[in-house]
């Protein structure tokens, strides 16, 4: 095995490890300096992170969330009839007992030109839409 001494690369002349240039060309010798290596955080660093900004991300969502919108006003008694009249497209006529409100079934019945009736429970929705639910057995009485 033989030994290898450091030697300049322009003139050929040996040099020591330690010169920063050749004694006899003058050749500046560079080191390339050693890669550096970021420092790795601890995993209670990463942790601790991790919580603040799921923290922060939570504290954005519960400032920027908008309000729930107010319940829909109740719909008068004669407005609601004509709404339903539309909603059902059939011949009759509807009558309910008191204004629809919102999350509260109110008893409508709808009379069909024959006289028979059926009844319906009209619910209005938060969204402001009269939902309609006939109870089963439906409960149609004939017309007399």
């Amino acid at each position: 095995m033989s030994v290898t001494t450091p030697s300049c690369p322009r003139c050929g002349a040996p040099a020591s490890v330690e010169a920063s240039s050749c004694v006899s060309c003058g050749f500046v010798f560079f080191e390339m300096p050693a890669p550096r290596s970021l420092p790795r955080p601890s995993p209670l660093a990463i942790l601790a992170i991790l919580v603040v900004l799921a923290g922060g991300v939570g504290l954005v969502l519960l400032l920027t969330r908008d309000s729930p919108p107010p319940p829909p006003a109740p719909v008068p008694a004669a407005r609601a009839q004509a709404r339903l009249l539309r909603q059902l497209d059939l011949h009759g006529a509807v009558h309910c007992p008191g204004d629809i409100r919102p999350l509260h079934s109110t008893r409508c019945e709808f009379r069909y030109p024959n006289g028979d009736t059926q009844l319906m429970l009209v619910t209005l929705t938060p969204r402001g839409r009269l939902e309609i639910d006939v109870p089963y057995p439906a409960q149609r009485r004939p017309g007399g």
